[in-house]
């Protein structure tokens, strides 16, 4: 019984070699693999998470100069590789990919759906390895995409689908009767500028937020431009409202200079005391690129803070 059980896990665990050869198009190209890879090279946000939770050794990962610990990574991801018995592999730097430095890990695949990569970069790229570019826009995109993507390329496409239940029925949980109905905005200021960066709802930082019930101010549907997120200046404050502003600032100086500026203080949820900064750089990061890895991290945090600011605002709701 127990070698039926140890064979039935190691066929679970098995790429699904039925699915292979794999031709997965994306903005960029189409991913081309005869057989799962064995050498993976993530690049971007969530997809080395994903890599990761999917059970994947990566043969590098990139460094997280901004928010990361002493070991260039995020908490959620130190974590993880401990909790495998993983060593922390070499670290790159995807903010300016250099592709000697890339060649020398010597990838049979290099993952990039949640990334800025231009095509110029994915020709390099697929120079050195097959190569998963974004698909739509850079940076746009879902974690559940990305799950689901990662899964196909590894030969993993049962796992992937677990994991996104898992992960989607953790959120599930952490959701609150109050926050539903709720409207929000989330961004980031910039005081020395006088304008706010808007997240639009394909940014996955709206898409977590909505997870847990709340709903992304329909006013910023009508602000112009294009893409995941809209830079406004202060006075078109004036045309939008919601509940709740969740602001991401660089530190507490920032967020005191861009809460002394008038117009904004103006801003209907400043002026009402609904404001949720987030300062914490592992904060943001969770917020701003959620994973199967970061997700839980990221409402350990999250649902306690939105829950102590409605308390201490009956305003806000």
């Amino acid at each position: 019984m127990r070698s039926l059980l140890l064979a039935l896990m190691t066929f679970l665990a098995s790429p699904a070699l039925a699915d292979f050869p794999l031709r997965l198009p994306h903005g960029l190209g189409t991913l081309a693999l005869e057989a799962p890879p064995e050498r993976v090279l993530p690049l971007g946000w969530i997809t080395p998470d994903v890599l990761v939770a999917l059970g994947m050794q990566p043969v590098a990962l990139p460094r997280q100069s901004w928010g990361g610990d002493a070991n260039g990574l995020m908490p959620w991801m130190t974590e993880a590789l401990d909790a495998r018995g993983w060593p922390v592999p070499p670290l790159v730097d995807d903010g300016y990919l250099s592709f000697e430095a890339l060649l020398t890990h010597h990838p049979d695949a290099i993952l990039a759906p949640m990334s800025g990569i231009t095509p110029r970069d994915y020709a390099r790229l697929s120079q050195i390895a097959p190569t998963l570019g974004w698909t739509g826009a850079p940076w746009t995109g879902s974690w559940q995409g990305v799950t689901r993507q990662l899964g196909d390329v590894l030969g993993r496409p049962a796992q992937a689908e677990a994991l996104i239940a898992r992960t989607e029925e953790r959120l599930a949980a952490a959701a609150r009767p109050d926050f539903a109905g709720l409207t929000f905005l989330i961004g980031s200021g910039n005081p020395s500028a006088g304008t706010i960066s808007l997240h639009r709802g394909d940014d996955p930082r709206v898409q977590l937020l909505e997870a847990l019930g709340l709903t992304l101010a329909p006013d910023l549907a009508e602000a112009p431009g294009a893409g995941f997120q809209v830079t406004l200046g202060f006075e078109a404050l004036s045309r939008l409202d919601a509940d709740l502003l969740i602001l991401w600032q660089s530190g507490p100086e920032e967020l005191a200079d861009l809460s002394a500026h008038p117009v904004f203080a103006a801003f209907g949820p400043v002026a009402r005391g609904c404001v949720l900064p987030l300062l914490d750089r592992g904060s943001v990061m969770a917020t701003s690129a959620p994973s199967p890895l970061s997700i839980p991290w990221a409402l350990d945090r999250l649902v306690p803070a939105l829950t102590n600011l409605l308390a201490a605002h009956p305003a806000c709701r």
